[in-house]
């Protein structure tokens, strides 16, 4: 199976020759530039694997970014942007039998505590927010439906800058029966990368102004590789409503 870093030079790879045979093409273009400011709502979603019983809640976040718009003819543009965006969502779902790695403190015989990790099971109800910072990079072919209309699609790469993510399970461990409630560690296993589509619209209001309403469906999950207690891809589900300003 292809570690994570192989998949990581893949990536940057393709970045690097799309690059190449981008940007020559577009350097002769002046571009039209604008800046971006509005919300994003959406929640990271296991897409075709919800476990039953589980369900969750948007929290608004935000958006911020800058764009360039490079005209290849009369109906066909090229976007270039870089965003800072804000996911957050709240969730509660239920656990059987999933992997875990427990903590286990042990006090020595001269008063030193040592922490170990033993593999084990979880079952019961987890719950929690997912609070990450992402900067990102979308590459967009827009249609000029009509004067005021243009529609577009692309991808875009994402970086991780941080996160506040945090989930308790309160359930049993192993074979105990009492039961306990256990971090869960969402914090340290997010993702550093994120990849996936950007689809929407965008709507002129004025020779300054526009709306632009997009789909952000994530590739990839938002947990990092060998993470054992979540068993399925969660992916970053979202949708941005942001007002453009034309510089």
């Amino acid at each position: 199976m292809p570690s994570e870093n192989s998949s990581t030079l893949k990536i940057n790879y393709v970045i690097i020759l799309f690059m190449v045979v981008w940007v020559p093409t577009v350097c002769a273009v002046v571009p039209t530039m604008y800046a971006r400011l509005g919300l994003s709502v959406g929640s990271p979603i296991p897409v075709g694997d919800v476990p039953a019983g589980a369900h969750g809640s948007a929290i608004p976040g935000v958006v911020v970014g800058a764009g360039a718009d490079w005209q290849l003819s009369d109906l066909w543009t090229i976007a270039s942007e870089v965003q800072y965006v804000h996911y957050s969502a709240s969730f509660r779902t239920p656990m059987e039998n999933q992997p875990y790695i427990d903590r286990v403190n042990v006090k020595a015989p001269d008063g030193s505590t040592a922490v170990f990790e033993v593999n084990t099971t979880f079952s019961g109800m987890a719950s929690g927010k997912f609070s990450n910072d992402y900067v990102q990079i979308p590459v967009l072919a827009k249609y000029r439906a009509s004067e005021s209309v243009a529609p577009y699609v692309g991808g875009y790469l994402g970086w991780l800058l941080g996160t506040g993510s945090v989930a308790t399970g309160v359930g049993t461990v192993g074979i105990r029966t009492e039961i306990v409630e256990k971090s869960l560690y969402f914090d340290e296993k997010i993702n550093g990368l994120d990849y996936g589509v950007q689809c929407g619209a965008w709507y002129q209001v004025s020779r300054s102004l526009g709306l632009d309403l997009r789909a952000v469906v994530g590739l990839t999950s938002i947990f990092a590789p060998g993470f054992v207690t979540i068993d399925r891809t969660v992916s970053n589900i979202f949708l941005h409503g942001t007002v453009q300003y034309f510089l």
